[in-house]
């Protein structure tokens, strides 16, 4: 009888120590389990972090340089004398170009696609040209935004350029075309040659011009069409 209950003593002990092995091992499962489901989570969350990070600048200008040549996947280009050259007309996409500036600075028009563009062809000796250009300060003086204002010189020295510019005391940008480069994407029967761009695309063309307070008038006009559009 006392060896029967030290043989029944001892299992019930050995029965304990392996039941509580068995606990043991459950409890770790479900510590690994939860440690595994822990770092799924934390991965998943970092994964969608990254996936909500705002695009980077050169992401967003690489992706407007595309969007660009989509858009106008024909356009001319005056400064690399490449594309289509025709008479322009209202609807048609602006030839672009890079111009050298009076004050030393440089203008590109792509530059200014999402601008309303009010650009001007001129010379000194024109004399339409001449009477119109004050209305082309008195434009910059409004400081509209989103508009820029350029006047090509069609085919003159720089220094003649130059000397309007110190005599007259204009501000607003002019621009040197001596070869006559850009004027050969801009064909026109005559000067003053004046187009309104919207979005690089031609909304208005004038030949010609009245005196300066008229053109002033009908350039705001049309560019505050623009604008509103």
């Amino acid at each position: 009888m006392r060896r029967k209950g030290m043989i029944k003593a001892v299992c019930v002990a050995l029965a304990a120590v392996m039941l509580a092995g068995g606990v043991t091992g459950c409890a770790g499962d479900k510590e690994t389990k939860q440690t595994q489901e822990s770092e799924t989570s934390a991965a998943t969350k970092q994964e969608s972090t990254f996936a909500q990070e705002p695009e980077s600048e050169a992401a967003k200008e690489s992706s407007s340089e595309e969007e660009k040549k989509n858009r106008f996947p024909d356009r001319a280009n005056a400064t690399l004398k490449e594309g289509k050259v025709k008479v322009l007309e209202e609807g048609d996409v602006a030839p672009d170009f890079t111009a050298t500036l009076a004050d030393g600075s440089t203008f590109t028009l792509s530059e200014h696609d999402d601008d309303v563009v009010l650009l001007n062809f001129f010379a000194t000796w024109c004399g339409p040209c001449m009477r119109e250009m004050p209305a082309f300060e008195m434009l910059k003086a409004d400081g509209l935004d989103g508009v820029a204002i350029l006047c090509v010189d069609c085919m003159e020295e720089k220094k003649t350029v130059d000397a309007l510019v110190k005599e007259k005391g204009y501000t607003f940008p002019i621009a040197y075309d001596e070869e006559g480069v850009i004027e050969e994407y801009y064909p026109t029967d005559g000067i003053p040659y004046t187009l309104v761009i919207n979005k690089g695309v031609i909304a208005r063309v004038y030949l010609g011009a009245m005196d300066a307070e008229t053109q002033y008038k009908e350039y705001k006009g049309a560019i505050e069409e623009c604008l509103a559009k």
